[in-house]
């Protein structure tokens, strides 16, 4: 060859094949990723959730404690 590109204009079986497969792959690994990303929304939904339930139930023991502190005051103090 003197130096000029050449192309053939063949498309072989095992390309088509290749880029079937390579688009199927693609495909099925997104709609993975896309029910990974729906299971961690779910999972992240539920532990604000439990945190919020957690955080009253510790006000309303504190709430509690700080009565229970106060008539301990009020009664030595009398």
């Amino acid at each position: 060859m003197n130096g000029q590109w050449h192309m053939k204009k063949e498309i072989n079986v095992a390309h088509i094949i290749t880029t079937i497969t390579l688009l199927v792959s693609c495909l099925w690994f997104l709609s993975d990723m896309d029910k990974r990303i729906t299971t961690n929304t779910t999972q992240i939904v539920h532990i604000q959730e439990q945190r919020k339930e957690d955080l009253a139930r510790v006000e309303k023991r504190l709430d509690s404690i700080e009565r229970k502190l106060d008539k301990l005051i009020s009664n030595s103090s009398k």
